[in-house]
């Protein structure tokens, strides 16, 4: 533990002390300040007792403790070179070093030594640091547990939540836990900053990532997708093609042998009319000239010279009878030759019909023979259109091979280096991107072993029972009317002497009182059992001056003097009771005001 033993403490120029300086050693035992108001006979108040602790304060701090201005600081009439020095010891590990503060105002000046060797930082707020670190000492600490002034130090049960948290923290040395947790937040919430920006990085890195494959995809996939309509053509036009050839050769196929046949059987047809007709029309010509001769015999024979026209002899009866009967055969011959001659009329007719219907199936033919040329010269465009048909499909499979090529081009090219490039950062994101997780998860845990459910939790709650017992004792030897106690969160309970739980508003003045000084002497205990720093001085401002009756006067001043004995202690009361004066067992520092400036008359008997 760190021992801090104050010497002394020299005043200048600083609130109503003048030119003249104030000077006070520390002693041990109980001491006690009064005053002499020259100014103000009948009044004891407004001497500047309270200046010694407010000096001390502020050679620590650089504030008094009611907070004054500086300009109100330095003494009212001299106006400049507020002085104020304080010398104090601190033995740490069988170490004493002596140390020595300088305060200053008008000019604002801070100095501080350690064994005459100047310590002095190169500005003020830099000092003060160096100042608390030594003195291990926070100003609400300070003012609770060294110099303890209750008419402008709000009591603790007074004060809010929070300030009784950071004050009960400071006393029972957990301040470092929140200055820990502090930092941890800090340090937690800018690598959260960092996390948070690598992780936009990291989106963005994705994001262009995704972009970059989104564009190289919709290449490829217009690329896949061209290549499979013209595919598609490709199929499509060599269907046509197979199809169409297909149907050339069937057709020319067809024709062929349809046209072969028919122009054989209708050409052997027509030969056959033909000779037909000629053999009837031969026929008929024999006939008529048949006919012809048996007339010319009939016209012979039916003459009167009756004379043969052949041989030109006298027809006798007798030939007559053979004419007659030669006529008859003759008429007959003509009716048969007349018969057949219709007859073969009536074939050439059919004949002759015959071969318009065979000239008609000529026609047919020829027509035949035209949609054959009108066949063949569609052929001949179908195939011209499988030529042009060949021709896209070369054309295809060129732009296939472009399009081979373009899914190989630059820009593909590109894009890859590109999505590869930002892959890398991706990955490398990614890598710090855990690692910062990592600290974060790091100091998460360590955040909550420094927030209030952690050690901190754990160490109250080993301390709670002795500080509840303390407290106990000493509102026993206040004879205080209730039983006060705190929770693991520092939540206070009173119960009074009827056992119903109540407010510490509910009280009168002197009971507050009461219950407020148990509570300070606890508190006083605490910082020396659980600090890692005890001070030998405690003040005592106005601490009898109060509503304290004759009675707690002495129950107070009983207390003070077993810590005098428990911690050898030097213990000043400032205050103008006769019962604090004649309790002293030190020094008794008089102090009188003249003329408003502030200055120390000691006196020789305790009595005065």
């Amino acid at each position: 533990m760190k021992y801090v033993d104050f010497k002394s403490v020299k005043i200048r120029n600083f609130l109503s002390i003048g030119q003249e300086p104030v000077e006070m050693s520390f002693r041990q035992g109980l001491n006690v300040i009064t005053g002499v108001n020259r100014d103000k006979e009948d009044r004891r108040n407004g001497v500047g007792k309270s200046t010694i602790a407010d000096a001390i304060h502020f050679a620590i701090f650089g504030e008094t403790i009611r907070e004054l201005s500086k300009d109100f600081i330095v003494n009212s009439i001299n106006k400049k070179n507020t002085y104020v020095e304080l010398r104090f010891q601190v033995n740490e590990n069988n170490t004493t070093k002596d140390y020595r503060i300088v305060r200053k105002l008008k000019p604002t000046k801070c100095y501080l030594y350690v064994n005459d060797i100047d310590l002095t930082e190169s500005t003020i707020p830099n000092t003060n640091k160096k100042i608390k670190s030594i003195l291990n000492s926070s100003p609400e600490v300070f003012q609770n547990c060294v110099i303890m002034s209750l008419n402008t130090t709000l009591p603790f049960m007074a004060q809010r939540k929070v300030e009784k948290r950071k004050f009960i923290e400071g006393i029972l040395n957990l301040e470092i836990f929140s200055e820990m947790l502090l930092s941890a937040r800090s340090e937690y919430n800018d690598v959260q900053k960092k996390y948070d920006s690598i992780t936009k990085d990291f989106d963005h890195a994705n994001s262009i990532c995704k972009l970059l494959s989104d564009q190289k995809e919709n290449i490829i996939n217009s690329v896949s997708e061209q290549r499979d309509k013209i595919l598609a053509r490709v199929k499509t036009i060599q269907d046509e093609i197979i199809v169409n050839k297909s149907k050339i050769k069937t057709i020319n196929r067809e024709l062929f042998e349809k046209s072969k046949d028919k122009f054989k059987v209708i050409n052997e047809k027509i030969s056959d009319i033909s000779i037909q007709l000629s053999n009837v029309k031969t026929k008929i010509t024999r006939h008529e000239t048949e006919i012809e001769f048996h007339n010319k015999k009939l016209n012979n024979i039916g003459t009167s010279a009756d004379v043969c026209p052949t041989c030109l002899h006298q027809i006798t009866s007798n030939d007559r009878d053979h004419i007659q009967k030669e006529e008859s055969s003759i008429h007959k011959d003509i009716a048969n030759c007349n018969d057949d001659i219709t007859s073969l009329h009536q074939q050439v007719t059919s004949i002759k019909e015959l071969k318009q219907n065979n000239i008609e199936a000529q026609s047919q033919i020829n027509q035949y023979i035209s949609n054959i040329k009108t066949v063949n010269n569609n052929n001949k465009l179908t195939k011209t259109y499988i030529d042009n048909l060949n021709k896209d499909l070369e054309k295809n499979n060129i732009d296939l091979t472009d399009l081979q090529e373009k899914e190989t081009s630059v820009e593909v090219q590109d894009l890859d280096n590109k999505i590869n490039n930002n892959l890398k950062e991706v990955q490398q994101l990614e890598l710090d991107s855990n690692t910062i997780y990592k600290s974060l998860s790091t100091l998460e845990v360590v955040k909550y072993i420094l927030s209030e459910e952690g050690v901190k939790s754990f160490i109250v709650k080993k301390i709670l029972d002795v500080l509840n017992n303390r407290l106990l004792y000493y509102l026993q030897k206040m004879d205080a009317n209730c039983i006060c106690r705190f929770n693991e969160y520092f939540e206070e309970e009173i119960v009074n002497e009827k056992g119903e739980t109540c407010s510490y508003f509910n009280f009168s003045g002197a009971e507050r009182k009461n219950i407020d000084l148990a509570i300070l002497f606890t508190f006083m205990d605490m910082r020396r059992l659980q600090g890692d720093i005890a001070y030998n001085i405690v003040m005592f401002d106005e601490l009898l001056d109060s509503s304290l009756d004759e009675k707690g006067v002495e129950l107070v001043l009983d207390i003070i003097k077993e810590r005098i004995e428990t911690y050898s202690e030097s213990i000043y009361i400032i205050s103008h009771r006769k019962e604090s004066v004649k309790a002293a067992t030190g020094d008794v520092v008089v102090l009188e005001k003249k003329n408003g400036i502030t200055t120390r008359v000691d006196l020789t008997n305790k009595t005065e």
